[in-house]
């Protein structure tokens, strides 16, 4: 079989694989998505409103820089996440005053909720 051929198919796969596994998460309704942003907001005393992405399954949260890796928010927000449900999820941590004022994203932690 032709390189460029089995390229085309592998591309092809992923492709379908990618959509069928998007396609079958379930959207995570509205009431629950504020409920965890609520008590995210209030036990990490996070300085902004969180904001959500694809479906509920994602959350970016921001916080005041400090130099250091954020991993430690974002798994507390996994854990607030867990606890409502949310699964599999993300969560995202990124700079607020660099989004205040150059409205760039610098993600400075991350976590899975699994």
């Amino acid at each position: 079989m032709n390189k460029r051929l089995m390229v085309l198919i592998l591309i092809a796969l992923s492709i379908g694989v990618t959509w069928y596994i998007e396609s079958a998460r379930k959207e995570v309704s509205a009431d629950v998505r504020e409920r965890a942003a609520a008590e995210v907001m209030a036990r990490l005393e996070l300085p902004a409103q969180p904001v959500w992405w694809d479906k509920g399954h994602r959350l970016g949260i921001g916080v005041i820089p400090d130099g250091s890796n954020r991993d430690a928010e974002a798994r507390d927000a996994c854990s607030i996440m867990l606890q409502h449900g949310i699964t599999p999820a993300e969560v995202e941590v990124f700079d607020v005053l660099q989004i205040q004022n150059d409205d760039d994203w610098v993600q400075i932690g991350a976590a899975r909720c699994e």
